[in-house]
């Protein structure tokens, strides 16, 4: 069992200390927030100690790790300030906004010997795992091609931090387009080379694209959309087949189609596969606990350091190239 400190407590950070709850390897047992008086009587309820001070948990000696749900511009020097206080450290997407410090944050934790921790609760949606399945079993084939979009209006009317555009500068693909980048380099690898563009209608850039072309030489497409309601289309397509997951990343089911099969008759063999139910908060609760036992030395974590630092670049590249209206190399 570790015990943790949460930083930011807004809704998402609340999600982590609600999935967490009964947890046998993560407990959290001290809260950090601007505005304590906000969120007073939410730390009572759930036995947190709670400051306004960062420093104040990095320095606690009964802190082991510290989760960090704050504006991504402090990611990269928050995490490098809890490896000098010793502590492992999971921050919320996007890692970082740009690929330098990316690196930076990666470094200061790798020769401090601590376990980095990544938001990306969605690579724990049973679906999403079941996609990846797929793709290890060659059943697809080489793949060819990828497409994403995960959208939602849950950002209409919201005022903070997180509209500002040094925290967003690429709008919804950093809200909710950057676990779908996470989800693409896993199953594709790194990428190589981004084409973005983004658009206004409601809100600043909340319309963005993005094609894409992997190192492997996969192509993909990414889209995000914070005018329309809540969707999600993920799709693989290979040699062999195709699997796709959609509806939203709690969903129950993958569709897959193999086989040449007429056009006329369909184009394949389409089937349905059930998925395991696996609500959103319990996908929170198995990345810190996959975190908080990595960080005891009990398994392997999901994410690597270099994925995470890999992630900053692109989303450096995305905004570079919807300012430039070119490709950019990531």
């Amino acid at each position: 069992m570790i015990n943790a400190a949460i930083v930011g407590l807004g809704w998402w950070g609340q999600n982590h200390i609600t999935a967490a709850r009964d947890s046998d390897k993560i407990r959290f047992t001290r809260a950090v927030d601007l505005v304590p008086e906000n969120v007073k009587g939410f730390c009572e309820t759930h036995e947190l100690t709670l400051t306004a001070h960062l420093d104040d948990a990095f320095n606690d000696p009964n802190i082991d790790a510290v989760v960090l749900v704050t504006p991504h511009s402090q990611h990269a020097d928050q995490i490098v300030a809890g490896a000098a206080a010793g502590k492992h450290v999971l921050t919320e997407k996007p890692f970082a906004l740009k690929k330098a410090d990316g690196l930076r944050a990666i470094k200061a934790m790798k020769d401090a010997g601590l376990t980095l921790g990544i938001g990306h609760n969605y690579r724990y949606g049973p679906a999403i795992a079941e996609i990846k399945r797929i793709i290890e079993s060659g059943e697809l084939g080489e793949i060819h091609h990828i497409e994403a979009n995960l959208s939602h209006q849950g950002q209409i009317g919201v005022e903070g931090w997180r509209r500002a555009n040094e925290e967003a500068p690429t709008g919804g693909i950093i809200h909710f387009g950057a676990h779908m980048v996470d989800i693409m380099c896993w199953y594709a690898g790194p990428m190589h080379e981004v084409y973005g563009q983004l658009t206004s209608h409601i809100m600043e850039n909340d319309c963005g694209s993005v094609l894409v072309k992997f190192e492997s030489g996969i192509t993909g497409y990414l889209a995000n959309l914070m005018t329309t309601p809540a969707t999600m289309h993920l799709q693989v397509m290979g040699s062999k087949g195709w699997a796709r997951a959609n509806g939203w990343m709690d969903t129950t089911k993958v569709t897959t189609c193999f086989g040449a099969v007429a056009v006329e008759d369909g184009g394949g063999s389409v089937n349905e596969i059930d998925v395991p139910d696996r609500s959103i908060i319990s996908q929170i609760r198995a990345n810190d606990e996959n975190f908080a036992a990595a960080c005891m030395g009990e398994e392997d974590y999901l994410f690597t350091p270099e994925e995470m630092a890999h992630t900053a670049a692109i989303h450096e590249a995305i905004a570079k190239s919807a300012t430039s209206g070119k490709p950019t190399k990531v």
